[in-house]
């Protein structure tokens, strides 16, 4: 049996530590795509923060987003499969924010929103790497608390970026009663979702989307909030510069995010 769709992380996984695309990584993608298979975006991101990927990868037509809350169809520039957080528990994630040392980041199906004052601050919320990204992509606003508790968008994602990591274990305790996916992603973040929604999920609604069986698809990444897609994957592909836990849960590891293993991940689906 053949594999027919790779879907990939993008920090960690697709971008090396530079935070571009390597260029034998754009080979590799084009290749695929030149022999009819589908190489996708599975990724914690929101839609603009894509953009650039999207022109440097044109032949990427498909983009798993939020961590699983929602599908960009790039040929089309539509949004679907949206599953946002329920009103009631986004509020009580806010509402026990306010409290801690958090940066809070809202995903919404248009916009990535941040407070402006935390934009300042990012080294403090260990983001420091993403400021070009930031400062190019988000929308800041006074207040997120306000902005928040006024907002009549599906809330994607919410991620709390913490000043200090190990924190984010006792946040996550705090939220446990909530009937919210969770996940750790980043150095500091602690990432929410709707009931249901991870980045497996989303590789699975897309599969249906594309009628590929999901026995038929390749998933490749290097984080906690990676294990839902490679759990859910036909072949998982762990990167060099994952943690072990990630490493043992994957079929086949590959090198590194700065030598290639993006690429090599890629061409096995031509291989397998």
């Amino acid at each position: 049996m053949g594999f027919e769709l790779i879907a990939l992380d993008i920090d960690g996984t697709l971008l090396n530590s530079a935070k571009e695309v390597a260029p034998e990584t754009v080979s590799a993608v084009r290749k695929a795509c030149a022999s009819g298979k589908h190489v996708v975006f599975d990724t914690g991101r929101a839609v603009c923060e894509l953009t650039d990927l999207f022109t440097l990868l044109p032949d990427v037509r498909y983009a798993v987003f939020a961590s699983g809350a929602g599908i960009y169809d790039v040929q089309k520039k539509r949004t679907f499969a949206l599953h946002g957080i329920p009103r009631k528990e986004a509020d009580i994630v806010f509402n026990m924010a306010k409290t801690i040392d958090v940066m809070p980041q809202i995903v919404l199906p248009d916009a990535d929103v941040i407070q402006a004052s935390h934009l300042e601050h990012l080294d403090h919320f260990h983001m420091e790497p993403y400021r070009p990204l930031y400062e190019k992509v988000m929308t800041t606003v006074p207040d997120i608390f306000a902005f928040a508790a006024s907002c009549r968008e599906p809330m994607l994602k919410i991620n709390l970026y913490h000043a200090d990591p190990t924190e984010r274990i006792r946040t996550n305790s705090r939220l446990s009663s909530l009937k919210l996916e969770r996940v750790y992603s980043e150095i500091s973040s602690l990432e929410s979702s709707a009931p249901g929604v991870d980045k497996g999920a989303g590789l699975l609604r897309l599969c249906g989307e594309l009628g590929i069986p999901p026995e038929q698809s390749i998933a490749v990444g290097d984080a906690d909030n990676d294990l839902p897609m490679l759990q859910t994957a036909g072949l998982s592909i762990a990167m060099g510069n994952a943690a072990t836990h990630i490493k043992t849960a994957a079929d086949r590891v590959v090198s590194d995010l700065d030598h290639g293993g993006c690429a090599q991940a890629i061409l096995m689906l031509l291989s397998e």
